[in-house]
């Protein structure tokens, strides 16, 4: 008798062929409008039905669509089949974010008009979407280099402009000299245009700013209206907010005549401040630096400084470096001159892009006052145990009683920080203040 044949092999009929099965049930969804959601106000539109909203991030329409691509959308396909499945009417568009440094660079590469390199772009993007089976609504295709689209983006900005919620001054950028262009921080790839390898400088130019600044405490506040976000989230976003109380105190450069005022939420260790830092940012850095002797010293340091993410800057572990600026200011609590600085480990993100350096209570301070051989001062003491970093038990952020202070010598300094802020404001040297990590967006 003969063996029965046998194959791991599945039978013709079985096997699935993605071409024609797939391409079918494509057709059927275009030809029905499937994924299509009707406006508000039309006979097809269902108001018993919750709503969803499911958009992933717009793809730059300045090449072929890849894996990336893929796994992103793939994502947000599966939450919207979900959510239809559970009974909600969802909304999943399309568009392309044709504007910009990838579009600009794609026309370069292909040696096309940039709309025509777009177009080209955006209908490979279509055709693979469409191929991928992605449910997305395809009535709502947008382009932001289409004027149906960016008329209403400057409708916009004419409306904050209204408000004064945009504004315009001069800020400092990171340029490519090659290119001729401002570049974003992600166009920056260790220290160079991603583009043409470069390396970045800074350049002050004239630029417009949303004033989001004026939100941040209703920001923060609204949070309370929020329900189901998880808290790691809600406490990420309170820290980018980042508000904090304290004072702003003045510090004043006699010899140009210019005053520097400084947020700082320790008012009770400024009798400790034996220098001056300023962020390679700040808008008066050209003005501090003309004239003196380390004039090019401190402009090849900026642009270096340009050349760093605010992530590296911020390391605490980071060497800290640093350039005499051969100027001066006058701290307000005692009338001592102390020197100026600029330093990188100083953000123009934080307070006012200057800080008053208190190295005997300041960890990154310390470090620098270290490196460049600086006066340290202690004016807070505490407990021995509190004081057991090294030999001098500084820098210490502790409490105490303060000392080399002055009138305040003795007294505890968190008794004293009302009583020094107040002593400033009647002066004019200084007042209350709350300060936010939020900063003005710069278009």
């Amino acid at each position: 008798m003969a063996e029965p044949e046998t194959t791991d092999a599945p039978r013709a009929a079985e096997r699935y062929d993605p071409q024609t099965i797939e391409r079918k049930w494509q057709l059927v969804w275009d030809a029905e409008g499937t994924w299509e959601v009707a406006n508000p106000g039309l006979p097809e539109f269902d108001e018993t039905k919750p709503k969803s909203y499911v958009l992933e991030m717009l793809p730059y329409p300045s090449g072929e669509p890849h894996v990336g691509h893929l796994k992103t959308y793939a994502v947000g396909d599966a939450i919207a089949h979900f959510r239809r499945r559970r009974g909600f009417s969802v909304l999943h568009p399309m568009g392309y974010d044709a504007f910009g440094l990838p579009a600009e660079n794609n026309a370069i590469q292909t040696g096309e008009h940039p709309r025509e390199a777009t177009e080209k772009s955006i209908a490979s993007f279509r055709e693979t979407f469409r191929r991928w089976g992605i449910s997305i609504d395809w009535s709502r295709e947008l382009g932001t280099h289409e004027p149906s689209y960016y008329r209403w983006t400057q409708w916009i900005f004419l409306k904050l402009f209204e408000r004064d919620l945009a504004h315009r001054h001069a800020a400092p950028v990171q340029w490519c000299p090659k290119d001729q262009t401002v570049l974003a921080n992600e166009q920056v790839i260790d220290g160079r245009c991603e583009r043409c390898g470069t390396l970045v400088v800074q350049r002050k130019l004239e630029q417009w700013f949303f004033r989001i600044t004026e939100y941040a405490q209703q920001l923060l506040d609204d949070f309370e209206l929020l329900e189901s976000w998880p808290e790691n989230v809600v406490t990420m976003q309170r820290n980018w907010i980042g508000r904090s109380e304290g004072a702003e105190v003045i510090f004043r450069c006699d010899e140009l005549g210019l005053d520097f005022p400084v947020f700082t939420t320790r008012p009770d260790t400024l009798f400790g401040a034996t220098f001056f830092v300023v962020a390679p940012e700040h808008p008066l850095i050209e003005q501090l630096a003309a004239g003196t002797e380390n004039e090019q010293s401190v402009r090849d340091y900026v642009d270096e400084s340009a050349r760093a993410s605010a992530e590296e800057r911020a390391d605490e572990e980071r060497q800290k470096t640093g350039v005499p600026l051969g100027r001066e200011v006058v701290n307000p609590v005692n009338g001592e001159r102390i020197p100026m600085f600029v330093a990188d480990y100083v953000l123009m993100e934080y307070g006012t892009g200057a800080i008053m350096a208190v190295p005997a209570h300041d960890e990154r301070d310390y470090e620098f006052a270290r490196a460049f051989e600086l006066p340290i001062r202690r004016v807070i003491e505490g407990t021995d145990a509190e004081q057991a970093r090294d030999d001098e038990g500084l820098p210490y952020s502790g409490d105490g009683p303060m000392a080399n202070s002055d009138r305040f010598d003795g007294k505890h300094n968190r008794e004293a920080y009302d009583e020094i802020v107040a002593w400033l404001e009647s002066d004019g040297r200084g007042k209350p203040a709350v300060n936010f990590r939020l900063r003005d967006w710069l278009v």
